[in-house]
């Protein structure tokens, strides 16, 4: 075969940046030519770190920053070959030499903040980083640094209770250093079991005197729904006055016993003054204490009676003192004192607070919920202790304030021991008496009545049913097959305020508190506004039976 043209290389990769390296920035890009001149044409084929590069077959390379490992030497080999495909002449381009900027250290991996080691087993904990140069690894204990123990994985054999203590890492670069979350490293215990969880959430919302608690409802309903997920009965209620919240706390403190994990949650307006209380949707504009529940309230009725083997206290409220100016009789007045004590069980006790004393509590205008709900949900589920889960909880929020709403102090107090969690199992063979008639008390299925209006020969059916899960005191009555009729309700005996509100053409009402209407609702067949033919419809065998023990009288 005559070449009618030797091979020649005329364009080296640097031939256009005029020096034969560059400095590239991550997710940037670059091109490489080399151009030779032969006959038959040349082919090209290029290479990184003397590594063949598959598919880079032409004269120009295009590279895009992804990965470090981009980084180093960059050339092009140009073949010559015959027709039967036989090389008969190679050279290699001069090289170029590509650098990737410094990037300081990401953490893209977090060690888990609370793990639990059987005794013998494997602590691992896991932190992974990226950077430029590579960065390096070092854990420590406790601050201690751990010999040996320089990569993204740590591992003790053998664990043993002398193992537990706080880890962390601490990575680095030419660029920038990092430490990782710590982890609290525990040795795995039996874990504890209940005979029952019980939960008591009230939502005060809507205040006779008093600016409405706009997130309150959404708040608690989330919370119970995570609550039943993981075991609790719950009993969610809405709206309630100073005596119907003695008579829930009263049911919910008989529910509680020995074995039996209990969960309080208020969300509502409340105040401190010595004390934390929690206010009523009947406060006064200027209340006194006696107005009011505080916890040393609640804690008195629950452990003098009942001494639970856990007891969660969470108050979703504002702690601000009442101001002396605004009301001044509430700081002349003379506080009940309420002891509490455990009969037998003393270190069962958890209150968590979304503020501190003197403190107020938020709620964005955009969210959904307040802002200790917001974090509360992401860990009311988790498998850690209660204790390390309401750090976390704190931990979580913290992060997030910004202005004013970092006069939002989560508070946590606890004499609990044990590593009780809401997600330990339930001892099915064990039940108190009290618990056996929770279901009989909260049982609130929906029923359809079929009720005749004689006179007009309508024959139609009456729906009763919760009108906004989980809350067991707001009910739903629709009346269907009326034909062209329009239905109206009213209550038999008035309630102050009214508790009762109708839709316009939907042919339904909603109660709130249904137990106040003492049962009784006139139900009206309409055409053109002007009532027809009415019925007494009797709602107290169709709400849950718990909603009539609210009203009793209460002497707590």
């Amino acid at each position: 075969m005559i070449y009618l043209e030797p091979l020649t290389i005329v364009k080296q990769p640097k031939s256009e940046l005029g020096k034969d390296n560059a400095m590239i920035a991550p997710h940037k890009g670059i091109t490489l030519s080399c151009k030779a001149t032969s006959l038959p044409p040349p082919q090209y084929l290029w290479y990184h770190n003397n590594v063949e590069l598959e598919n880079e077959t032409n004269g120009d390379l295009n590279i895009v920053v992804t990965s470090t490992t981009q980084e180093g030497e960059y050339k092009c080999q140009v073949m010559q070959r015959d027709r039967d495909g036989y090389l008969m002449r190679q050279l290699f381009s001069d090289t170029f030499y590509l650098k990737i900027k410094p990037l300081p250290v990401v953490i893209i991996e977090q060690p888990r903040e609370y793990i639990e080691v059987k005794e013998g087993g494997t602590l691992i904990l896991t932190c992974k980083a990226i950077g430029h140069p590579e960065p390096r690894y070092q854990w420590f204990r406790d601050n201690i640094l751990l010999n040996g123990q320089d990569s993204i994985e740590l591992r003790i054999n053998d664990f043993s209770v002398q193992d537990e203590d706080v880890y962390r890492c601490y990575i680095v670069n030419e660029i920038s250093s990092l430490y990782s979350n710590s982890t609290t490293v525990k040795m795995e215990q039996t874990r504890c079991k209940a005979v029952a969880k019980v939960a008591l959430l009230i939502a005060n919302s809507d205040y006779t005197n008093f600016d409405p608690v706009k997130k309150a409802k959404n708040d608690a309903a989330l919370i119970a729904r995570l609550l039943e997920d993981i075991g609790f009965n719950v009993i969610c209620l809405s709206n309630l006055t100073v005596n119907q919240m003695r008579n829930a706390i009263n049911i919910f403190c008989k529910l509680l016993s020995e074995g039996v994990y209990g969960l309080f949650y208020f969300a509502g307006h409340g105040f401190n003054m010595q004390d934390n209380y929690m206010l009523a949707v009947d406060s006064p504009k200027k209340y006194l204490r006696t107005d009011a529940i505080c916890d040393s309230q609640l804690l008195a009725m629950a452990h003098l009676e009942t001494d639970p083997t856990l007891l969660v206290v969470i108050l979703d409220m504002c702690l601000i003192v009442p101001s002396r100016d605004d009301n001044p009789e509430i700081h002349k007045e003379i506080p009940i004192i309420y002891e509490y004590k455990s009969k037998k069980n003393r270190r069962n006790l958890i209150r968590a607070y979304s503020t501190s004393r003197h403190c107020p509590s938020y709620e964005r205008k955009a969210n959904d919920f307040g802002l200790y709900v917001t974090h509360l949900s992401k860990y009311i589920k988790s498998t850690v202790p209660v204790t390390k889960m309401f750090k976390q909880v704190q931990i979580s929020l913290e992060k997030t304030l910004k202005g004013r709403e970092r006069d939002q102090i989560p508070q946590l107090t606890s004499i609990v021991v044990k590593p009780y969690r809401l997600t330990d199992m339930i001892n099915e063979g064990y039940s108190s008496t009290a618990i056996k008639s929770l279901s009989t008390l909260i049982t609130f299925p929906t029923r359809t009545i079929l009720q005749t209006f004689t006179r007009l020969g309508v024959e139609c059916k009456i729906t009763v049913g919760s009108f906004e899960l989980p809350y067991l005191n707001i009910v739903r009555i629709a009346v269907a097959h009326v034909n062209n009729y329009e239905v109206s309700f009213r209550n038999r005996f008035p309630t102050d305020p009214n508790n009762l509100y109708s839709f316009p053409g939907k042919n339904e009402c909603i109660l709130y508190n249904p137990q106040t209407s003492k049962g009784r609702v006139i139900i009206s067949i309409c055409r053109n506004g002007n009532e027809l033919e009415t019925i007494e419809f009797n709602m107290n065998d169709y709400i849950p039976c718990l909603l009539h023990e609210l009203e009793q009288a209460c002497g707590v």
